[in-house]
């Protein structure tokens, strides 16, 4: 678009709400309300057509195109929507129904148009484009690929269909028969099948603040708590006999992997693992075939990415199974093939790409099964080995995919907005999945008494790393809410919102220059270096020719800092050749108010901060108590740090604390009213008058536990 174009921002109006018509966001009095995309697109569809009828036929064909959904997804959208709306079960409120024919907006909407900023990509056309994400069409082996049958074993042949779901690799197949297991308050996920398919093992967390429980769900009956004991709990995996379930215990700065029996009896501890998975909500540990291994993702320290191990049952002793490479998260959710020779995994290397790989259990280098750069949230194997199941958002919208080496993932009929979690019973032919949502969210703390918190930028999609712009006015911040991740700005209120990068960039974290007309940032897969300037009413983005993470502008505007693998390094604002500043690896950086040191962490899972000064290079260490892999959860003024740590006496969650510089203690500033996903989330950035903190914040969010019977 180019940036001679004033864009127009569609509001429409409907008694004390608003719906953006472009963001897709709801409003109550200029506030943003929490409601899922489907349903925003719902609403968007009602309040334009107003006051039409709109029927059910016209609502599915929008909503879902090309897709063959039942009325119920209709009606859940319906829902959803008159929830949002304050509206009382059984009562119309806004919105009325024609029984056997649709829907339409009672009472009159008015449509308002605001000028808001365009924007102008063509100078960022030196990258790469990538073609529209979805199945790619299907191709001979490639060498890769003919070296995965070798990892895979010959049991790689033919063609599986998952538990009858028919699927096809243009047209994607009609959901399946879908009825609900668990029904209850709060958070039910990484649902587990037991061997015989007679019951489900599952985490449940009862309300905002609860720790997760392991449960058992048998037949139609209440659910039953297996785990008893004090901690959080995280992925529940039965023993092939069935009378036993592994799980990880999570209590203060302790893990440990545990084995409960199923049916009473003594617990027992089969050995100590990293205290913390940094909020990841895949499963991370698998039973072997045989029952005589455990697979789990460990680490031996914090500083370390997360590794697959191979876990004797009976000894506890370890052995490892892969080493990631560094400043990556990690390898995660080991599952074993049915036959035990292999163990496939997710190789996270940041919050929005992971990709499946394999590996022999007798060790050996791991196989690359996706090249997506998408997310998967789950993955398991066929009954017979022949083919490998995730869930993946690589079409757009999260689905379970089936993989068989030589042939491109082919989609099945479960799908939805947000990542699925999966198990599967060949006994039953059935499969157990739950929608694990996450609304991260920006919001306002004001620090001095009374601390309060407001709800600043929020919308159906993940919205994160909020900056202020050095006068105030402006907020600078990364979404999604138009489908990939890009920088946005939006008045300091949080009205608005002006889309500023559009494509594949992959944007970092923007920040601010001093002059407050441009934005500096990386892409997070490539590490060039981008400027964002502001000239009238467009954005202008450009590569600017250097290489780095998290970048940030000098108080003076002069220079650009980055980091590297092993040193810090600066450009010229205005471009050329960088120089190193520091010898040391840096992360997520800030500079200090004066501009004569910058703040940095080393690792992606490093619990200290660190201030490296200019003139000398000398480092030191400023404190220690971050939470994990929340790296730039951290604003520097000039009397101190506010960052965000564990709480003293409970690991899972979190508060924000206050260092003095002059006294060198630290005080509690306010605790986080729910656990957040530290993962992603952004730096926090302090207003110009040092009284507001911007953070993220998660939006309390429930999953029910779902089976699709696939076989009649």
């Amino acid at each position: 678009m180019s940036g001679n174009v004033l864009e127009r921002r569609l509001i429409y109006k409907f008694g004390a709400f608003g719906l953006d018509a472009s963001a897709k966001v709801l409003l109550r009095e200029g506030e943003p309300l929490h409601l899922t995309r489907k349903a925003a697109e719902t609403l968007l569809i009602l309040v334009e057509q107003s006051p039409q009828v709109v029927t059910k036929e016209e609502l599915i064909a929008a909503i879902w195109p090309d897709r063959v959904v039942d009325e119920a997804n209709l009606a859940q959208n319906i829902a959803v929507v008159r929830k949002a709306l304050n509206v009382e079960k059984g009562a119309a409120g806004y919105i009325e129904t024609f029984p056997g024919r649709g829907y339409r907006i009672i009472g009159p909407v008015t449509c308002l148009k605001e000028a808001a900023r365009s924007f102008d990509h063509r100078a960022a056309s030196p990258v790469e484009p990538e073609s529209a994400p979805g199945p790619p069409a299907p191709q001979a082996p490639s060498k890769d690929r003919r070296l995965l049958w070798w990892t895979l074993g010959p049991a790689l042949v033919g063609v599986v269909i998952l538990a009858g779901i028919l699927l096809w690799p243009e047209t994607p197949p009609a959901p399946p028969h879908i009825t609900p297991v668990t029904r209850l308050a709060g958070k039910e996920y990484q649902p587990a099948f037991s061997p015989d398919g007679s019951a489900v093992a599952f985490l449940w967390e009862q309300g905002v603040g609860q720790p997760a429980q392991v449960w058992i769900q048998s037949g139609g009956g209440s659910p039953r708590l297996l785990s008893d004991a004090p901690g959080s709990y995280s992925s529940p995996a039965w023993a092939p006999d069935g009378r036993s379930i592994a799980c990880l215990r999570f209590r203060e700065s302790a893990g440990e992997l545990v084995v409960l029996p199923v049916n009473g009896g003594p617990e027992r501890v089969v050995t100590q693992v990293l205290a913390t998975r940094y909020g990841l909500s895949n499963p991370h540990l698998a039973w072997s075939p045989r029952g005589d291994i455990i697979a789990m993702d460990d680490a031996v320290n914090q500083s370390q990415p997360l590794g697959i191990f191979l876990v004797s049952v009976g000894t506890g002793q370890k052995s490892r199974l892969t080493k990631p490479e560094d400043l990556i998260i990690g390898d995660i959710d080991p599952r074993f093939s049915p036959d035990g020779s292999t163990v496939s995994f997710v190789r996270a290397y940041h919050r929005t790409y992971q990709e499946l790989f394999a590996v022999p259990t007798s060790g050996g280098e791991p196989r690359k099964l996706t090249s997506d750069i998408r997310e998967i949230s789950a993955q398991g194997w066929s009954s017979d080995s022949r083919s490998i199941f995730f869930a993946s958002n690589r079409g757009g919208e999260f689905r379970i995919w089936r993989f068989e080496p030589g042939h491109a993932p082919a989609p099945t009929g479960v799908y939805a907005e947000f990542p699925i979690q999966f198990t599967f019973s060949p006994r039953t032919h059935s499969l157990i999945y739950t929608v694990v949502q996450s609304d991260p969210n920006i919001w306002r703390l004001n620090v001095n008494a009374p601390r309060t918190w407001t709800r600043l930028i929020a919308s159906t999609g993940q919205d994160a790393s909020p900056q202020y712009s050095p006068d105030g006015s402006r907020v600078a911040f990364r979404t999604d809410r138009t489908g990939d991740e890009q920088i946005w700005v939006a008045l300091a209120g949080g009205s608005s919102a002006v889309e500023v990068t559009q494509g594949k960039l992959r944007p970092s974290v923007a920040r601010w220059s001093p002059d407050g007309k441009s934005l500096v940032f990386n892409n997070s897969k490539t590490k060039d270096l981008y400027i964002a300037t502001e000239a009238g009413d467009a954005w202008h983005v450009r590569p600017f020719g250097g290489i780095g993470v998290h970048p940030v502008y000098s108080p003076d505007g002069q220079w650009i800092y980055a980091g590297l693998d092993d040193s810090i390094v600066k450009f010229p604002s205005a471009g050329g050749k960088g120089q190193t500043v520091l010898q040391t690896r840096g992360l997520s950086l800030d500079i200090a108010p004066d501009g004569k040191a910058l703040y940095f962490v080393r690792e992606p899972t490093d619990t200290q901060l660190w201030t490296g000064d200019l003139q000398s290079g000398k480092v030191s260490r400023v404190l220690e108590g971050l939470v994990p892999y929340c790296t730039s959860c951290w604003a520097v003024e000039p009397g101190g740090i506010y960052f965000l740590g564990v709480r003293t006496n409970n690991s899972s969650l979190q508060s924000i604390y206050f260092l003095d510089f002059k006294t060198h203690a630290t005080r509690l500033v306010a605790d986080y009213p729910e656990p957040i996903l530290p993962i992603g989330i952004g730096p926090f950035s302090l207003s110009r008058d040092g009284k507001s903190l911007l953070t993220v914040r998660l939006d309390p969010s429930n999953s029910d536990l779902l089976r699709a019977d696939v076989f009649p």
